[in-house]
């Protein structure tokens, strides 16, 4: 009786054992995807795919690495220490054209509003004339600043630029009326709203020309022969998007508020449009980005827009 008891015994441990292997050896051939990210509205497809398990569901484990700055997020993609980032249009461009292997896979919902000092008289768009703008230079913010200026047939000169590369300094600066006006991305925008700024009405609209400026990045080099892999963040991003869509913003306040950094309060009282699912972005778009480049002379002339687009997705 007493061999019999320890012969079920050694049973049930190699059986323990050999389970314990097993999901070890499956936990070893998930594949890992490492993107940065920085406390903004575009990646929150990635962010809730991963709340929701749905990576999980898919066998791929998708490593969120969170950047407060875009200088030490570059950085680390330049080191080989992530497979892509959410990135916007004018960094990717400026480093594919720089021989860097990272590629846009697709756009990404990005929300920027044009934001204004109420003391300043801005009223409209034409209201910008001699009127003192806070950007960042050779950035996508200043892209779309001069993209809404064209709109309202102004020059960039029409304005005065005044470098701030900070957000909160330059929101903190339109508050203050040391500058009259700035564009700044969610949650910054809603968070100057609340301090008494307004957005000017029926600018940087979500989904618009000038807001179709940011996207998810891949190092091409890093990911070569990982299709099976991108296919799999290609199906968990789409899950977010439509989580995100088709759920009420109560149901995931609390993961935005924890991935922007701000209250909860503010999230409630943002307006977030429409999640896109991963899509190819828009040669339009590419173009005019391409064009601005070229003319502040920070891309060579020859270079060609579609290079810094991955194919195939």
């Amino acid at each position: 009786m007493i061999m019999k008891r320890i012969y079920t015994l050694i049973l049930a441990s190699l059986a323990l054992l050999s389970s314990c292997t097993g999901n070890k050896k499956a936990e070893e051939n998930v594949e890992t995807l490492r993107i940065g990210v920085m406390p903004s509205v575009d990646h929150l497809p990635l962010a809730i795919a991963q709340e929701q398990h749905y990576f999980d569901s898919l066998g791929l484990n998708v490593e969120l690495v969170r950047f407060t700055s875009p200088m030490e997020r570059d950085a680390a993609l330049q080191a080989g220490e992530l497979d892509g980032t959410i990135s916007d249009y004018t960094t990717v461009m400026t480093q594919n054209a720089k021989g860097l292997s990272v590629k846009l896979l697709s756009s990404t919902d990005g929300l920027f509003s044009f934001i204004v000092n109420p003391k300043s008289g801005i009223k409209t768009l034409a209201d910008l004339k001699g009127k003192k703008v806070a950007l960042s230079s050779n950035t996508v913010i200043e892209f779309a600043t001069d993209q809404v200026l064209a709109k309202a047939k102004l020059e960039p000169t029409d304005i005065t630029k005044v470098e701030v590369q900070k957000i909160p300094l330059r929101l903190e600066m339109v508050a203050k009326g040391e500058v009259d006006a700035a564009i700044l991305p969610q949650p910054f925008a809603q968070i100057a709203q609340e301090k008494g700024l307004v957005a000017l009405k029926d600018v940087l609209l979500p989904g618009s020309e000038e807001t179709l400026i940011t996207g998810l990045a891949l190092d091409s080099k890093r990911t070569e022969g990982r299709d099976a892999a991108i296919q799999k963040l290609i199906k968990g991003y789409n899950q977010g998007a439509d989580y995100l869509n088709n759920n009420e913003i109560a149901h995931w306040a609390p993961v935005v508020a924890k991935e922007l950094k701000v209250d909860e309060n503010v999230v409630s009282h943002m307006s977030f449009g429409y999640f896109s699912p991963i899509t190819s972005p828009q040669a339009k778009s590419i173009d005019a980005v391409a064009k601005w480049l070229k003319a502040k002379g920070l891309i060579p002339n020859d270079y060609k827009a579609e290079n810094c687009i991955m194919g195939g997705i």
